[in-house]
Parts: structure tokens; C-alpha cells; sequence
């Protein structure tokens, strides 16, 4: 057979196919089955709504994990220019596709992570599945109004503005917040079988022989933690002075509590989901800010900077200093605030879970701390700090209430030897909150005892 027969013959074959092909895919019920496949893939995979895909497709300052997706998948790339021809129906023509998301393979899917991303704001409205809608609420929780209104109310140019639009909030998100809220409130004033807990009573006859005595042997030796690195001025540790240092604060129309986080950037907690801000040691710091706010009516600044994060490294030891500046420019902008929390998580390196049971909670316990600005050998002169004594009379007077109220809320006050900023405030807290085997609610609950033994302490 001749090379232009077999041409020929070739020819007729691809045609032949290609007329059959054709013939076969114009059967409705053929075209009906691989759209109904389409369909069910995109569910599966969980792209239950290109319209995020394509604005992302036209975005000038698409990352690069997206080309990949762009190129890795032609479909993607369709249904991002003809989303407005597809059937937005499921296979079973019951349920919108985005009520699969994130899809019965999506995991299997190797660029399934982003699509997660870029589906969420959809997924806020449209999702009913109820274990995708508690993840939902979790991702849009309380944490993002609390950090809306932490930057209103760090906005330059209009605090009192800024606090009046705090309230401002979704009112169903509102409400459930404020019903939080009051549940805690409501537990917080029910401590009748607190009232009756041996540890109370201990508690309570410490603290009654220490007014009583005001020996300042019995008060290190039951209240005080003392690193080795320091070592005790004998006359900073004046009892009558601690006890009865007037902390009462005021309430005022401008700011007066400030919260920030030295090493926000490098504290989370055992179940934190990296990357999320809100599952940090930051989310921790906006409840408290919230609840003094809401239930309190304090005007309180949430300083979210990840100061120990440093030319995109983290670096805690440069972490203090560079904090200083910040909090100084603070303080400098807002001379009302009078108070000032730096909220940390501690690192403690084994296996010790610091916990306890507050109103039937696992809570998170706390720890204040001092620094002394004094070593070993004595006094550190570059690190005078004038409001030493304040400062101590100030984590004292917490530390007891902590007794009297929540009896194994708190541990006894850490001391060691530099000065981590507390000069900049007489009452400057420094609060390590549990640890790195707590779980982020554990943390979240020890806000509401704590913003109520600071309310107690700062009223008097």
C-alpha cells in the first residue's frame, strides 16, 4: 500500500472518531452525566464558588503557590472565566456546592489548602454543614471584632470616636459575645462552693497572718517565688507599704489601660493553629481587653505589635527593648493610661500543665511577676527603676485577691532580676499565663477571673 493510501485511510480513521466522538457527546444524557461530574469534583474539592478564584486570576500581585494552581489546573482557570454558564446545583439539584466545602476528598487534593482560604469569606454565608459552620464562627469569632476595635481604639486621630464604634458589632456575633459574657459574670459572682474549699480557707489565714504580723520572712516564704539570679532588698520588701499602697484607679472617658505582648509572635498553645493570630497568646490578650471594656467599662488600648518578631526573625531577647519603644510612644500619645499589662504565655519546657477548675471551667493559672532590677551581688544601677515598690505592691495586691476569690488561680509571684519595663507604669503587670501545654480555651477562660481581680484591686 501506497504512503498516500495509508494517508488517506488515516485520515478517514481520525475523522470517523472524530464524527463519533462528536455524535456521542451531543446525547443529552451524555452531556448531562459528565456535567453532573464536573459538578460533583468541584464539590468534592471543595472550589464550591470560583467567583474568589477569579478575582485572584486577575489579581496583579498573585502569589505564587496560586500560579501553580493556575497552571497545574486548566479546570481552575475555566471555571474562573465562565463561572457565569455553570449550573450552581449540586449533582442532586438539592443543595448549593457550597454547602459540601470543604468536600468529601478535599485533603487528597494537593493545592485543597489554599482553596480553603480562598473559599472562606463564602463559606461565612453560605455554609450550613454544622461542623464547617463552627469552624466559621471560630475563624470570624469574637477575636476579629475585638481586634477591630483594639485599632479603632489605637486610631490616631479619633479615640473617642473610635470607642463609640466599638459597639458598632453584628448583632447576632453581639449578642452571643454578651450573653459570654454574662455567663461569667454570672459565675464569677457564684463562689459558694469556693466559699467552703479548704484551699480558701488557707488562703484566707495566710493572708490574715500577714496583715497581722507583717513579717517580711512569712510574706516571701508563702507569697514569693525567688529566681537565683536576685537577691532581696530587704527594704523594697516593706509589708505595711506593699498592702496598703493605693492602687484605685478612677474611671475616665480616656484611655487607661494598656495591653501588649513582649513575645507575641512566639507564644501560642498546645492546639493553636499556626498562623492564626487569634490562637496566639495576642487572641488571649484581646478577650481580656474586650471584657474589661464591655463588663468593666474601662477604656483599654490592645497594643497587637509582635515586638519579639525583628527584620522578620523572632528574636526574644532583643524583644524587651524594642517593646520599650513602642509602649514609651504609647504612653507618650496617652499620658491617662495608668495601667499597663504585659500579657505572656510561659515556657516551661516538660510536661507541667498549670491548671485548675474555676466554675466547672479548666482554666489556665496565672503567674505575676517582678523584676528587680538587681542581681546576686546587688542593685543593676542601668536599671533603676523608680517605681519598683508600686510595682510590687501592685502584683501583691492581685496575688491576693487571687487567694480570696479563685484560691488556685494564681501562683506566687515570680521574682527575678532585671527590670523588663516595668518603670514605664506604677502599675505595670507582668502576667505569665499557663503555659505551653495549655490549651487556648484553658487560656481563654482565665480572662474573666482575671479582669475581675483587676477591677477589685483597681477599685479598691
Amino acid at each position: 500500500m501506497t504512503g498516500k493510501k495509508k494517508l488517506v485511510i488515516y485520515i478517514f480513521v481520525i475523522m470517523t472518531s472524530l464524527w463519533t466522538c462528536v455524535s456521542v457527546f451531543q446525547t443529552s444524557d451524555i452531556r448531562e452525566r459528565l456535567h453532573k461530574s464536573v459538578i460533583n469534583f468541584i464539590v468534592g474539592t471543595g472550589l464550591s464558588n470560583v467567583s474568589p478564584c477569579k478575582n485572584i486570576m486577575y489579581e496583579n500581585d498573585m502569589s505564587f503557590q496560586w500560579k501553580v494552581i493556575f497552571e497545574a489546573c486548566p479546570v481552575i482557570t475555566y471555571l474562573a472565566q465562565n463561572d457565569g454558564i455553570l449550573d450552581i446545583k449540586s449533582s442532586d439539584s438539592t443543595k448549593n456546592i457550597a454547602y459540601a466545602y470543604p468536600g468529601h476528598f478535599a485533603k487528597n487534593i494537593h493545592w485543597s489548602g489554599a482553596a480553603q482560604n480562598m473559599f472562606f469569606t463564602a463559606r461565612l454565608f453560605e455554609n450550613s454543614d454544622k461542623d464547617i459552620l463552627k469552624f466559621c464562627e471560630e475563624e470570624n469569632d469574637n477575636y476579629n471584632k475585638m481586634l477591630a476595635e483594639n485599632n479603632a481604639v489605637n486610631s490616631k486621630n479619633n479615640v473617642e470616636n473610635a470607642v463609640a464604634d466599638s459597639s458598632s458589632e453584628p448583632s447576632d456575633d453581639k449578642n452571643t459575645e454578651n450573653n459570654n459574657i454574662q455567663t461569667s459574670a454570672n459565675q464569677l459572682s457564684d463562689n459558694s462552693s469556693a466559699l467552703q474549699s479548704p484551699a480558701l480557707s488557707s488562703n484566707l489565714s495566710l493572708i490574715h497572718q500577714l496583715k497581722k504580723t507583717k513579717s517580711r520572712s512569712f510574706l516571701l516564704k508563702n507569697f514569693y517565688i525567688t529566681d537565683s539570679s536576685t537577691s532581696i532588698d530587704n527594704e523594697i520588701f516593706n509589708v505595711s507599704k506593699l498592702l496598703n499602697k493605693d492602687l484605685t484607679l478612677e474611671k475616665k472617658d480616656e484611655p487607661q489601660i494598656l495591653i501588649f505582648h513582649t513575645h507575641g509572635a512566639s507564644e501560642a498553645f498546645i492546639d493553636s493553629r499556626a498562623g492564626k493570630k487569634q490562637d496566639t497568646i495576642v487572641g488571649v490578650g484581646s478577650r481580656l481587653a474586650y471584657i474589661l471594656r464591655k463588663k468593666y467599662g474601662y477604656n483599654v488600648i490592645h497594643d497587637t505589635t509582635p515586638y519579639d518578631l525583628i527584620k522578620g526573625n523572632i528574636d526574644r531577647n532583643k524583644a524587651y527593648n524594642n517593646a520599650a519603644d513602642g509602649i514609651s510612644e504609647t504612653l507618650d500619645k496617652y499620658p491617662s493610661i495608668q495601667v499597663v499589662i504585659d500579657l505572656h504565655r510561659d515556657g516551661v519546657g516538660n510536661n507541667v500543665h498549670r491548671l485548675t477548675t474555676i466554675n466547672g471551667e479548666r482554666t489556665a493559672q496565672v503567674m505575676f511577676f517582678n523584676g528587680l532590677s538587681r542581681n546576686s551581688s546587688g542593685d543593676i544601677d542601668y536599671l533603676f527603676n523608680k517605681n519598683l515598690q508600686s510595682n510590687l505592691a501592685f502584683s501583691l495586691q492581685m496575688k491576693l485577691k487571687c487567694m480570696e476569690n479563685y484560691p488556685d488561680f494564681a501562683k506566687p509571684v515570680y521574682l527575678k532580676s532585671y527590670r523588663y519595663n516595668m518603670h514605664l507604669r506604677e502599675r505595670f503587670l507582668l502576667i505569665e499565663l499557663g503555659n505551653e501545654n495549655n490549651t487556648l480555651q484553658e487560656a481563654k477562660n482565665a480572662m474573666p477571673p482575671l479582669a475581675d481581680v483587676l477591677n477589685q484591686v483597681l477599685e479598691g
